[in-house]
Order: C-alpha cells, then structure tokens, then sequence
C-alpha cells in the first residue's frame, strides 16, 4: 500500500514537472542517478578497507582503498554524463493495424552516448541503442494493442556505463500518439464489396446519363430525391450528370452497428479503402454521423483509416 501510494505521487510529480513535450533535452533536473547492487558491495569494500587500514596502520591499504574511492567517484561522473543532453524528438506519430506490432520513429542526439536503454516506463524489456555520436534515428518498438488511439506512455531511459557500479536513469515524456487502425479483411466467399447492399454509400448509376450519390454541401436542393429522403432522412441523395470522373468515384459505407459487427464492417471497410487507393479511385467515407468527402491520396487514406480507428 505504502509503496502503490509513492508511485502515485511520483507520477504525479513526474507528470506536473515534466509535462510531454514534442522534444526533450535531458538535464540534471530530469537524470537521476543511484548505485546498484555491485555498487554497493563496491561502497561496502572500500569501507572495510579503509577501516582495515586505519586500524594496521598500513598505508598501502588506505591507498588502495583512496584509489578505489576515486574510481567510484569517477564512475559516477562518467554514467551521469552519458545521458546528460541528451536529446530525444518524435519524427512522428506510430501507425499500425490490429494485432500488429508497431515502432515509433524517434531521432536522438548526442555528443557521446556509449551506452543506452530505452523503453516505456513499467515495461520490463527495453532496447539496446547502438553508441550515439550525432543524430541517430531510432524506431521505438511497441507492444501490440487493439484498435483505437493511444496517447504515448512516459519513456524510461536508462544506463549502468561505464562499469555497472550506478544506475542512471530518466522518465521522459514525448508528446505523441499511436493509430491502431482496423485489420484490413476481404470480404470472404464470392461477396464484393462493390455488389454489396449494405453498401449503399457508393455512386450508384441510374438510366441515362445520371448517377446517384450522397448529398454534400454545395449540392443543388433541387437535385434531391425527396422520398428517398422520407425512408432515409439521415443521409440525402442527389442526381448528378455523369461526368469523365464519376466512374471512378466510390463511397465506403459503414453500418450503424455495434460489437463483432462493427469490427467486421471496419476490417471490411478498411480493405476496401486501401483497394481504392491502389487503383488511383476518388473516394469518401460514410460513417454514423459523419461523412467524409471524395478525394484521394495518402493523406486522405491516413484521415479515413484514422476515423476508422475512432469508430
């Protein structure tokens, strides 16, 4: 209980001294330093050398131990300057599917960083970092997570250099997020997502030279079709004249569902995106509640995967 409750006040701590940041640079007030556990039986032998000096009167002995105390000093000096400026910042925000491990890209820099650990704060496995001598960049590896968006946890890094006699050790915080989109899944048997029903969101021909779609903002009222608006007041559809571009204009659907079924109509959804993107389409989403409009790009992918991912 007593050790739950110092946790929690040093999170806090942590959390109101050391807000995130997009880059941090470690100084003394963010390095702490203590000895290990050969640390300590290297303190307790340079006691008992001293004492066993002083006691003989053996100056020999008191050297040894002097020279021994120095040494320790020293390593101290060298495992805090190891981490001391160095600078870590997001090169951006981790992206990845369901079930699939994920890597933050980051850029550290130092003058002379021989030896470094890093991880999230509470994980027990942390990565080697090769030697820092000027830029370096690094990819974070994550641990596998569900669909959704995560704020980054607080990083630890830490270090025993030169000589494993003290742990050195910080708890940066980099202001980043991780996008766990749905896992990409074709629908399976003979179903096409174009031939689907329930995938009513797409251009859809009429006879002639006339297409239906969904209403968009700067659509003319009178292009409306009213009673399909009466069976469906939530989603308006609009004639459009056919154009050279309409053909290749598709709208993904997902249904106003909820649990397995929403996680299935996602998957689907996100195969049908990346399968338009691919083929150089124009494409929009249509969500419970919002609408995202036609374009196309990898930028337009990365906002429709990322609604996906709030769904």
């Amino acid at each position: 209980m007593l050790k739950r409750l110092l946790q929690q006040k040093f999170q806090a701590y942590l959390a109101r001294s050391q807000p995130a940041q997009p880059s941090v640079c470690l100084t003394q007030k963010r390095i702490y330093i203590l000895p290990s556990r050969l640390g300590l039986w290297f303190a307790l032998l340079v006691l008992l050398l001293y004492l066993l000096g002083t006691n003989y009167q053996n100056n020999l002995i008191l050297l040894s131990s002097f020279m021994l105390l120095s040494l320790l000093l020293l390593t101290m000096l060298l495992a805090f300057y190891n981490l001391y400026r160095l600078e870590l910042s997001v090169v951006a925000d981790a992206e990845t599917f369901a079930n699939q491990p994920a890597a933050l890209p980051l850029q550290l820099d130092s003058a002379n960083c021989q030896m470094l650990q890093l991880g999230l704060q509470g994980q027990r496995l942390q990565q080697l970092v090769p030697v820092i001598s000027g830029p370096l960049a690094f990819a974070l590896q994550l641990p596998l997570l569900s669909r959704g968006c995560y704020e980054l946890p607080r990083l630890k890094l830490s270090s025993q250099f030169p000589f494993g006699l003290f742990n050195c050790w910080s708890y940066p915080a980099l202001s980043a997020q991780l996008w766990v989109y749905p896992s990409a899944l074709a629908p399976t048997g003979q179903q096409n997502l174009d031939e689907d029903p329930d995938n009513q969101g797409q251009t859809q021909p009429l006879e002639g030279s006339e297409w239906l779609k969904p209403y968009q903002a700067g659509d003319q009222p009178r292009r409306i079709l009213w009673k399909k608006l009466a069976t469906n007041p939530q989603q308006p559809i609009v004639r459009q004249q056919q154009d050279g571009n309409t053909v290749n204009e598709q709208w993904v659907k997902v249904p106003n569902a909820s649990g397995a079924a929403l996680e299935l109509a996602l998957q689907h959804a996100c195969y049908r995106l990346q399968q338009l993107e691919g083929a150089g389409s124009r494409y929009g989403l249509l969500l419970p509640g919002k609408t995202l409009a036609l374009g196309q790009g990898a930028q337009h992918l990365q906002r429709c995967l990322q609604e996906l991912a709030l769904c």
